[in-house]
């Protein structure tokens, strides 16, 4: 943080304001204290709702939606309860239950209450940034930063932090949005962890077994009839075979139900094809489910809203065309992949391939017909946005580490 210089005599006035503002977020009731209230009349107002609600226990807040002239209410309204447990309770009692004359309907507010965290330093640990996220607001309740599965003393850029309720949650998102908040060098981003995608919840939802080391004359048929007995197969996709890497292919077994995929995954469980033994893993949620096939994830891979910024993902912040074998890296916690290597359009003729990466992340590899991808030119090595701390642990395992998936793909380290 920055240093606050203040008379020893006299505490700074706004070191004050800032410890009394923690105290109110603190203050207010904890996440899950919130209900939503539908199908309330449209002449109902707050001290109608206040009435009526109060029956359950204490209230601290109600919001009733207003539409735009500001005179009748929207049909729904959000009640804050002190306490988690009368929010349990309103759910319970008010749900259906008669007001002015309506049914309403009662149910949580699914108020959001976790961040998510981008651009943060490879080689920082869970207490270097609990010890940053911790200054900025309070009530922060659990930090969850994913660590590289290729190297453990590296993290995979990204965190999940959780407060106490909306209010820390906010607090802090505003100030980790402003341009002045870096994290060693970088500026992170910062958006609300989208529960659908938030990584935890999503790979709970895969049903899809991960293969590599497949023989190049591989069929569908093969890789059913090698899978089918753990269960109904929905599809198999296997992508064509890249030039010079014909005898390492690899594809996905999409399963009917989650529990078959885990019973493929059994460490008894070993599976050969024409003498190469395979090796299977749970397939990572993808980034963006809808993008299939090359149009789909080409827009995909450029969606607006994550401008290229120096910073984060300018590889040097030099290059114009994106070079083939570098494309953009989404990570699973985002909606839109980020962009690395130069915002312009994608160059004619170049295909943007969806990948996924060693480390499960979906990358999206910009091949031209024919071509093979390449490591980019050295020159732009060192010189990446990110700076000290990621210029000395990418650049030298930048190259490196791109070949131990056998497929000789690029994972380009910007930071």
């Amino acid at each position: 943080g920055s240093l606050k210089c203040a008379d020893v005599a006299m505490k700074d006035p706004s070191e004050e304001d800032e410890k009394r503002k923690h105290a109110e977020l603190l203050a207010l009731p904890p996440h899950g204290s919130e209900v939503f209230l539908g199908g309330i009349p449209h002449d109902a107002t707050e001290e109608d709702l206040r009435g009526f609600c109060e029956s359950v226990g204490e209230i601290t807040e109600v919001r009733v939606m207003k539409g735009k002239g500001g005179g009748e209410n929207k049909g729904y309204a959000f009640v804050m309860f002190r306490t988690k447990e009368l929010a349990s309770k309103a759910m319970e009692k008010l749900n259906n239950a008669e007001f002015k004359g309506k049914k309403v309907k009662c149910s949580s507010s699914q108020a959001k209450h976790k961040l998510f965290i981008g651009n943060i330093p490879r080689n920082w640990g869970e207490e270097d940034l609990r010890k940053v996220v911790a200054e900025v607001g309070p009530g922060v309740t659990a930090i969850e930063l994913l660590k590289d599965p290729q190297n453990s003393s590296r993290n995979r850029g990204f965190a999940f932090i959780e407060y106490y309720n909306h209010a820390c949650a906010e607090y802090s998102r505003q100030k980790m949005s402003n341009p002045d908040f870096k994290l060693d060098d970088n500026s992170p981003t910062v958006s609300w962890a989208d529960p659908k995608n938030a990584e935890s919840s999503a790979s709970s939802q895969v049903k899809a077994v991960y293969v590599k080391n497949l023989p190049k004359d591989v069929t569908q048929d093969q890789l059913k009839e090698l899978f089918g007995h753990h269960g109904k197969i929905t599809k198999v996709v296997l992508p064509p075979a890249k030039p010079g890497q014909e005898n390492s292919r690899f594809g996905f077994i999409h399963f009917a139900e989650r529990s078959s995929a885990m019973k493929a995954l059994k460490n008894t469980e070993r599976y050969e094809l024409d003498g190469q033994v395979l090796d299977c893993s749970l397939a990572k949620p993808q980034a963006d489910q809808k993008s299939s096939g090359g149009s789909n994830s080409q827009k995909s891979a450029l969606l607006p809203g994550y401008p290229p910024r120096v910073g984060y993902g300018m590889v040097g912040g030099a290059v114009g065309a994106v070079g083939p074998g570098f494309g953009a890296v989404g990570a699973p916690g985002l909606a839109q992949p980020l962009l690395y290597g130069g915002g312009g359009p994608t160059p004619a003729g170049v295909a943007m391939m969806p990948m996924l990466l060693p480390d499960g992340r979906i990358g999206y590899i910009l091949q031209q017909p024919g071509m093979q991808p390449h490591t980019p030119p050295p020159q732009h090595r060192g010189g990446r946005g990110g700076g000290g701390s990621g210029g000395r642990g990418g650049s030298s395992s930048g190259g490196r580490r791109s070949n131990d998936s056998g497929r000789g793909r690029n994972r380009y380290n910007p930071y």
